[in-house]
C-alpha cells in the first residue's frame, strides 16, 4: 500500500516546497485562513490535466448560472509536482566487507563524523555496484554500531533484526543516506510545490497525500 501523509504549516507567503519523500497520486490543501471569497480547498490528482477544475455549486444556488470554485487544479500551477530527482541529505561514502576483517557482512563509513546508531534507517546509493544482496529501492536499519569501532556497523531489514548477508563486497564507490537524520530542505527530496497565490503570510495550510499504490480493483473484492 501507498503512504499517507498529513502536514501542517504556517506560510510565509511565498510558494512552498512540501516534501513528502513520494510524488502522490491525490493531495488536498486547505487554506485554514482563507477569506470568503478566496479559494480555501485544492485537490491535486497526478494524472489530472492543469487546465482542469472541480466546481462546486452552493446549495441555494443551483438554479443560478453562477459556480464557486472552491476547489481546483489551476492551470496557474497552484499545486505542481516536485521532484528534484534526487534524495534530500548527505550521502555518505561507505565500503562493505562480506568476509574479512574482525567479522561479516560490515558497512563502514569513510567519514565518521556521518556515524549512524542503532535503529537509523538508511537506504543504499550505488556508484560503482553494490554487493549482490543488497538493492537502492530498500530501506535498511542499522545493527551493532556499537560493536566494531566507531564508524562500523551492520545492517537489517528490519529493527534490531537479523544481518543481511551481503553476498559479496560489492565494487567501490558507493553510498548511503541515512534517512532518520536528513533534513529535508528546497534542495532535495519529492512533493508538491504549493504556489505564493494561494496563500499570504501567516495563512495556516493542511496537506492530506496519497502516494495511491494500487492494492486491489474493487472489481477484486468479493462484497458480502
Amino acid at each position: 500500500m501507498g503512504q499517507t501523509v498529513c502536514r501542517k504549516f504556517t506560510s510565509d507567503g511565498l510558494a512552498h516546497n512540501l516534501i513528502l519523500g513520494f510524488i502522490p497520486a491525490y493531495a488536498r490543501v486547505i487554506n485554514a485562513n482563507a477569506a470568503v471569497d478566496e479559494v480555501m480547498i485544492m485537490e491535486y490528482f497526478n494524472l489530472m490535466g492543469d487546465a482542469q477544475e472541480v466546481w462546486y455549486y452552493p446549495v441555494n444556488d443551483q438554479g443560478t448560472t453562477t459556480a464557486v470554485s472552491i476547489v481546483k487544479k489551476a492551470s496557474a500551477g497552484y499545486i505542481s509536482k516536485y521532484d528534484t530527482g534526487v534524495i534530500g541529505g548527505a550521502r555518505v561514502s561507505c565500503t562493505f566487507d562480506d568476509t574479512g576483517g574482525t567479522a561479516v557482512d560490515l558497512i563502514t563509513c569513510t567519514n565518521t563524523g556521518q556515524v549512524p546508531v542503532n535503529h537509523d534507517k538508511i537506504k543504499l546509493v550505488a556508484s560503482g555496484g553494490l554487493p549482490t544482496n543488497l538493492g537502492e529501492r530498500l530501506n535498511y536499519y542499522v545493527i551493532d554500531s556499537e560493536t566494531y569501532g566507531v564508524g562500523t556497523f551492520r545492517i537489517s531489514l528490519t529493527k534490531g533484526g537479523a544481518a543481511i548477508d551481503f553476498g559479496s563486497d560489492g565494487t567501490p564507490a558507493n553510498y548511503f543516506i541515512n534517512l532518520s537524520k536528513q533534513a529535508p530542505s528546497v534542495t532535495g527530496g519529492k512533493g508538491i510545490t504549493i504556489a505564493a497565490t494561494f496563500m499570504s503570510d501567516s495563512d495556516v495550510i493542511f496537506v492530506l497525500a496519497i502516494e495511491g499504490d494500487t492494492d486491489k480493483d474493487i472489481g477484486d473484492v468479493a462484497l458480502l
